[in-house]
């Protein structure tokens, strides 16, 4: 529970996600959370090797569900959205072991049925990550481009398979930022277990390749601000959608519970 965790919020941060829409919060998990959710991570992956599918585990696991609404990952993510209400979204587990491909430039509200407001994704370190281990790389300000990139569709391993149809013209053409990396600041952080990237939904971001000997195992859970809708017209990522909500709907339902933020106070 928040109340039994020390973490304080600085102002700088919460200037650098406005500016920069990634943020790295050192030491915000403690031994005992890090170890419960590794084992989660690890029963996470005996239920699906493909990369992208490790998705709505509070669902079933108690662990996960305690850290997505009774942690004080909530109240990071209401922080940050500078919001007094938040919904639970959904979490996924995210593992990149040795070998594995990058995950190629998206930004992740294109692939959610949501619209209208903000959502912030809070990722949490579950090993030490390096900078050849995959860690996750953000272009600094790139939220505030109002650009919404062509979805696609990865493999087991995270890499790029081809784009979702239908998106074509729909969405943007994702440019060759590899090639033009001069031109931007990339954010990428050596990460301990413990650790959180707290980062904005628009900004566009992707996992280097892990080209070390290490597993590396991420825990994303994906948060909405109080202006939040349903969003029907086209529902790219069919694991989150929810048939109860109808389009333009508040997301208050028991898959997208509001998180009782005055249990943090």
């Amino acid at each position: 529970m928040t109340k039994k965790e020390n973490f304080t919020i600085k102002a700088q941060d919460l200037d650098a996600y406005k500016k920069d829409g990634a943020v790295l919060l050192k030491s915000v998990f403690d031994g005992s959370w890090i170890s419960r959710l590794q084992e989660s991570a690890d029963l996470s992956l005996s239920m699906s090797a493909s990369y992208f599918h490790r998705q709505r585990v509070w669902e079933n696991d108690q662990t996960c569900r305690e850290y997505c609404l009774e942690s004080i990952a909530p109240l990071i993510a209401a922080a940050f959205m500078e919001s007094s209400k938040i919904n639970l979204l959904y979490d996924q587990m995210f593992t990149k072991a040795g070998g594995d491909p990058a995950t190629p430039w998206h930004n992740d509200l294109p692939y959610w049925p949501v619209r209208n407001g903000k959502a912030a994704t809070v990722w949490l370190a579950l090993d030490p990550i390096g900078f050849d281990s995959g860690p996750l790389e953000f272009i600094a300000g790139s939220h505030l481009w109002d650009k919404w990139y062509q979805p696609f569709t990865t493999g087991k391993d995270g890499g790029q398979n081809e784009f979702y149809a239908g998106t074509e013209g729909v969405f943007e053409p994702m440019p060759d930022f590899d090639s033009e990396r001069d031109r931007y600041r990339m954010l990428c952080w050596n990460m301990q277990a413990g650790d959180v990237l707290i980062f904005d939904s628009m900004i566009v971001h992707g996992a280097r390749a892990n080209t070390s000997d290490a597993m590396r195992r991420g825990y994303a859970v994906r948060y909405t601000d109080e202006a939040m809708t349903y969003y029907s017209k086209m529902q790219i990522n069919r694991l989150i959608v929810n048939p109860n909500l109808k389009h333009g709907d508040a997301l208050d339902s028991d898959q997208y519970p509001a998180v009782d933020l005055r249990e943090f106070m």
